[in-house]
């Protein structure tokens, strides 16, 4: 719940919510956005940069078809404004929002508790994919750690799960009723591709309520989408580059930060969301999105 303090915050963030625009954004794969007068260095910095493959992965995770969101501990108008902006941000790469009565496998929480993560976690291990999984991937214990026992105005925690090339779930055991199968990988023509993907499977997001006081809430929802969307990794650095991840500076809100996604974020996006899904390795998924950032990796 969230304090007086913060819903006070919340309160006055009202007419900013009821007057921002709630018109579904019309970019698409189709359309792709592309990051122009930047070499191609500073691009695939930017992708190195926030990034985060999982452990035991060959290629960084992504949503496959459809996210379903709930929201804890936040006034139904803010609340539904998160939502609506994140599934905006969703479906402009080609995902579907949940409908009504959809199963969450996005959890959002506002809170002001700083042990909040932690009690989370001491209920349910199980939502952190906790104990080791064959073809389970998460950041790894330390970065959980972090996730648990950090203070930053937004944490998130996501978890993957290795997939056929072809999207069937794979076990490590022929008798449990998955397929067996390890990673191959196969040549395909002047690319060499895996027998396997990786797919978000759960994300936990926790908003801070007083250190996020002070951010215009179409900047929070757009970070929170960024967040969500991709597997960010929570040490990257945001100075140098003109992105939405610059909206705080550790726990202090950044008021010279962009206040919605900029033409980079959502580069990065379209990017991620439209690039080969079975490269071999994670260095070759990222060069493959750098190139479709810069506009010279469509295929």
């Amino acid at each position: 719940m969230l304090n007086k303090n913060a819903r006070r915050i919340a309160a006055a963030l009202s007419a900013l919510l009821m007057g921002a625009a709630s018109a579904a954004i019309a970019q698409t794969q189709d359309d792709p956005i592309v990051v122009t007068a930047a070499r191609p260095e500073q691009v695939q910095g930017f992708v190195d940069n926030f990034a985060a493959d999982a452990q035991g992965a060959d290629q960084l995770p992504r949503w496959d078809r459809e996210i379903c969101m709930s929201v804890a501990g936040m006034p139904v108008r803010q609340a539904q404004f998160l939502i609506d902006r994140v599934a905006q941000r969703a479906a402009a790469v080609g995902l579907q929002p949940g409908g009504p009565g959809c199963r969450p496998n996005v959890a959002i929480y506002v809170t002001s508790s700083d042990s909040f993560a932690r009690t989370l976690f001491d209920q349910d291990r199980s939502l952190f994919a906790y104990r080791p999984e064959t073809n389970i991937h998460t950041l790894g214990q330390g970065a959980l750690d972090d996730f648990l026992d950090t203070q930053r105005p937004v944490r998130w925690w996501h978890i993957a799960r290795t997939m056929s090339a072809d999207g069937i779930a794979l076990s490590g055991d022929a008798s449990s009723g998955g397929i067996s199968n390890a990673p191959v990988a196969r040549s395909s023509g002047s690319r060499i591709s895996a027998s396997t993907r990786e797919d978000l499977t759960q994300a936990i997001v926790i908003i801070d309520a007083r250190r996020v006081a002070g951010a215009q809430m179409t900047a929070l929802a757009d970070y929170v989408a960024m967040v969500t969307l991709v597997q960010i990794n929570p040490a990257a650095a945001a100075s140098g580059y003109p992105t939405i991840m610059s909206l705080f500076n550790g726990s202090e809100v950044n008021q010279q930060a962009p206040s919605e996604l900029t033409t980079w974020d959502t580069a990065f996006l379209s990017g991620l969301y439209s690039a080969n899904r079975s490269p071999a390795t994670a260095q070759m998924h990222r060069r493959d999105i750098a190139r479709r950032m810069s506009g010279d990796g469509a295929s």
